[in-house]
């Protein structure tokens, strides 16, 4: 997959991720996407290191969800396209691309009755998988254990499971 459709998928899922865990993010959620995208380890970097007090308030520290959620979202998406590739070696890239993107249940279009052709979804343990990806990356990133628990959950949350 391009960069470009990297990003765009990458920011999408993010997106509905940041407004179930964290929404107070959505309002700067673009610009803190389009920050991360310019430049990721800038971002990530300016994450630590914000301990210090402005005087006022309880002086805890802010750490916006939103740029890990992208970070582990990408981790996430680079696992779910080499588990693509696996099973259709000989496909396009384009029809790779759309195949991870039916993977998401955002990106999955409702399904009528008849409609005997069914995105793909992955197994227990590929889900398990994801899950060891995204919560490993949290705490990779120093997210509180509860935080990136409930992050890891919603990404696997936002995978399509067969029904």
């Amino acid at each position: 997959m391009a960069d470009s459709l990297d990003n765009q998928l990458v920011a999408d899922l993010a997106r509905d991720i940041i407004a179930q865990t964290a929404p107070q993010e959505m309002p700067l959620f673009r610009a803190n996407s389009e920050a991360y995208f310019k430049d990721p380890d800038k971002t990530l970097a300016g994450q630590k290191g914000k301990d210090e007090m402005l005087g006022f308030g309880s002086g805890e520290v802010v750490v916006l969800l939103t740029p890990i959620a992208l970070t582990v979202v990408a981790e996430v998406v680079k696992f779910i396209v080499e588990e693509v590739k696996k099973s259709v070696k000989d496909e396009s890239s384009s029809l790779i691309s759309e195949t991870v993107k039916k993977v998401f249940k955002k990106f999955r279009p409702e399904q009528k009755k008849d409609d005997k052709k069914t995105p793909p979804s992955l197994t227990p343990e590929q889900l398990e998988r994801v899950r060891e990806i995204a919560l490993q990356k949290a705490r990779q990133l120093k997210l509180s254990e509860a935080r990136a628990k409930l992050l890891a959950d919603a990404v696997v949350g936002s995978l399509a499971v067969s029904s």
